[in-house]
């Protein structure tokens, strides 16, 4: 009996679990892909650029969703077991809310691992990923913007204009520069030889040039200077690539827990930059404790529900949720600069509704009332009162 009661429960969840998944992943990839518009356009993104952009988002947009997804989905399937009177049966039967809690937390745990794994494994793989695509695509604007005897805008404030261009080893003769990126002093390079070079490992281009000069005219002075070899380094463009430094930086999204780990060793625990990772370290873990926690608790806010009452466990829900990440979040804040240990300050929010989910799960077993839980109930009912119900029209 009890394998086959937690089967029927896991079954049960799933489907609004997903449900759920699929409208909240949909929410925020439209939040975070809107900014991305100017970038896709200026860039010229083919569609198998674009899926590549899209499967190194999900794994930050499921560190959000899952948790959410989850705690939506077991307040829905008990939800939808009390409007059909099963619940009813199943007291009748003897089974309470603690017979039936190994089912969720079994689901809990499966939900919890799959947010860990994206935290842990797939968020920093899935942003170096991004931070590469985006270098590749910086190298392919510029390398499709250089044609032979025509002139180049495809870099901010630089033209550049070639001759001619040997496609086999894809270097120029006969190269023509203008560099504006100092209004003040603009210079005019001319070279016999030239190419480009990328720099994957360090995130950086560069235009090697050879054997030329540069001019520069300032008011009523002019100045050149021949070179050997010369170089230009390329101001990358792209989110997070605003300039050369913070395009070749590692940011605290690309490091594994191991890398994370290493620089904390090597550096100090007290310098901020080993603090701000290890927020970062210890924010990958809160969230998959974080979205056993916030499951476990849904179980209780869904029994809340009676018969032919509209379902209050949902926008209870949303809004324990959104507490917790209010609070998840001045707590980061405050991690940064607390005379106490990140590992007890990140982990405040866990301890916090940890608590509070015994506590609501132990009343809910005794089918008891809680005041505070009992007053936004009632803001909620006064909420559903006034609004109306879909599919009902009033009588004329």
């Amino acid at each position: 009996m009890p394998l086959l009661l937690y089967t029927y429960l896991v079954t049960e969840t799933l489907a609004p679990f997903f449900a759920s998944l699929a409208i909240l992943t949909t929410i925020l990839f439209l939040g975070r892909i809107l900014p991305l518009f100017d970038f896709i356009i200026n860039f010229g993104i083919n569609l198998p650029n674009f899926i590549r952009l899209c499967a190194y988002m999900v794994p930050n947009l499921f560190l959000f969703a899952i948790p959410m997804a989850s705690m939506l989905g077991v307040i829905l399937c008990f939800t939808r077991m009390g409007n059909d009177n099963e619940l009813i049966a199943l007291k009748a039967a003897g089974i309470g809310l603690y017979r039936m809690l190994p089912a969720v937390i079994f689901f809990a745990v499966c939900t919890s691992l799959l947010t860990g794994y994206f935290s842990t494994t797939l968020i920093p793989s899935g942003t170096t990923a991004m931070k590469k695509l985006f270098f590749q695509l910086a190298k392919e604007k510029i390398d499709k913007g250089l044609q032979e005897k025509k002139f180049s805008d495809s870099l901010p404030d630089v033209v550049i204009y070639i001759d001619q261009k040997d496609p086999k080893t894809e270097k120029w003769q006969g190269v023509y520069i203008a560099d504006n990126r100092d209004s003040n002093n603009p210079l005019t390079i001319i070279a016999e030889n030239g190419y480009l070079i990328a720099d994957m490992p360090n995130m950086q281009l560069a235009l090697q040039l050879d054997h030329g000069s540069i001019h520069q005219a300032n008011e009523d002075r002019t100045q050149t200077i021949s070179f050997a070899t010369y170089r230009i380094n390329i101001p990358l463009q792209g989110p997070g690539m605003d300039d050369e430094e913070a395009a070749r930086s590692i940011s605290n999204n690309e490091m594994t827990q191991q890398e994370i780990r290493d620089y904390v060793a090597g550096h100090g625990r007290k310098s901020a930059e080993s603090i701000s990772r290890l927020i970062e370290y210890h924010l990958r873990l809160v969230l998959p404790g974080g979205c056993f926690i916030l499951t476990i608790l849904g179980l209780p806010l869904a029994l809340r529900t009676r018969p032919g009452q509209r379902s209050i466990g949902v926008p209870l829900g949303l809004i324990i949720f959104i507490c917790y990440y209010v609070i998840l979040t001045t707590v980061k804040s405050f991690s940064e600069s607390s005379p106490l240990p990140v590992a007890i300050t990140m982990w405040i929010p866990n301890l916090i509704f940890g608590v509070l989910t015994l506590y609501i799960l132990r009343f809910a077993n005794l089918e008891s009332t809680i005041s505070l839980i009992d007053f936004f109930l009632r803001i909620i009912h006064y909420m559903q009162s006034i609004l109306p119900r879909p599919g009902k029209k009033k009588n004329s």
